[in-house]
């Protein structure tokens, strides 16, 4: 007797949470990644300047050219990474 009240209690409960999802997933699907796109939109600075033909303040050519360049090289040959135990102990004066 108390158990099959006790489930009849919880089906109750469980069906009115049941109500409830079903009454807002709608709104929640409706707004479905709305915080992703709002997040990323604040990130980027000009959003049309794929479409923009005019040049980027800050480089010219050639000074962008030699740092890529420099970017490429320094995957070509990285530098030895130092022990840490040797971190001021080179013996030189």
């Amino acid at each position: 007797m108390k158990t099959s009240l006790l489930m009849a209690t919880m089906i109750a409960a469980l069906s009115g949470c049941g109500e409830a999802i079903v009454r807002t997933t709608p709104q929640w699907d409706a707004r479905f990644g709305d915080a992703t796109r709002a997040a990323f939109a604040r990130q980027v600075i000009d959003p049309g300047a794929g479409r923009d033909n005019r040049p980027a303040n800050g480089l010219d050519g050639h000074s962008a050219a030699a740092a890529q360049q420099r970017y490429q090289k320094s995957f070509a040959a990285p530098q030895p990474a130092q022990s840490v135990f040797t971190i001021g102990v080179s013996g030189a004066q």
